[in-house]
């Protein structure tokens, strides 16, 4: 969903669920929060005041704002799926 989320060019911020399989949601969370276009809430400190203090801190700022589109256009692969599909049909055929 990260990718879809970039996708948008828009910040964001991302509450990943706490018992993943592998714990892939909150390591993806952080990495693209690592990109500076989103901000990680851990599900277990989530509360609806520190949502919306969130939410505030970034619509108020509109250089973070900004920053953020700019950081999440630049992490957004739109051409991921093509490639994936690409390889996967020149695997099968060299294994034709």
């Amino acid at each position: 969903a990260i990718f879809e989320i970039a996708s948008w060019n828009l910040p964001s911020i991302i509450i990943p669920i706490t018992h993943s399989n592998g714990d892939h949601q909150r390591k993806n969370a952080f990495n693209y929060a690592r990109s500076g276009a989103c901000e990680v809430i851990e599900e277990a400190n989530l509360t609806p005041h520190l949502l919306v203090a969130e939410i505030d801190k970034i619509i108020e700022n509109k250089e973070r704002y900004n920053q953020m589109k700019i950081k999440a256009k630049e992490f957004a692969t739109p051409e991921a799926a093509e490639k994936i599909a690409r390889e996967a049909i020149d695997i099968a055929v060299s294994h034709g």
